[in-house]
């Protein structure tokens, strides 16, 4: 089966309706086009037909490169979502399950000052360097938490 992957509209298109979602579109504002570009290339260019690898690569590296104004979390998230209901998964779980999964990403961050080294990977020109790191996080206790609340909640249908 070919693997759908996500465009950059698309991505751009889950930011605005996760922004409108809490009243928050004037707050739209794409800040980082190279940024969004080097997220969809990133994701393409993993060497996996696992899409559950391919899901956390999309909500990892969009959290950690924040190419919006606001929404990063929510839109990271809802991409690993969206990717995974666009290959024919479903999601098997009560709405307010999201939430809770936002609450413990921002949780982690905090307690583990994970913005530091967000803003330090963000901050890496050298292209390979910046992949190795995202994939250690993707490999992370944090990627590990997401991936696990991504099999849990989103079947093959």
């Amino acid at each position: 089966m070919m693997i759908l992957y996500l465009t950059e509209e698309e991505i751009i298109e889950i930011n605005r309706l996760a922004l409108e979602s809490q009243g928050e579109q004037k707050e739209f504002l794409l800040i980082q086009s190279d940024d969004l570009h080097f997220v969809a290339n990133f994701v393409e260019r993993k060497n996996t037909n696992d899409y559950y690898t391919l899901a956390l690569s999309y909500c990892i590296s969009l959290i950690v490169l924040h190419p919006f104004k606001n929404g990063n979390h929510r839109t990271s998230l809802y991409s690993a979502e969206r990717f995974l209901i666009k290959n024919g998964f479903s999601f098997k779980g009560d709405p307010n399950i999201h939430l809770n999964m936002q609450k413990w990403r921002i949780n982690y961050e905090e307690e583990n000052d994970m913005e530091r080294e967000f803003f330090a990977i963000t901050n890496i020109e050298n292209e390979d360097a910046r992949i190795s790191e995202i994939n250690k996080l993707i490999e992370s206790a944090y990627g590990t938490k997401i991936r696990e609340w991504l099999e849990r909640y989103y079947l093959i249908i």
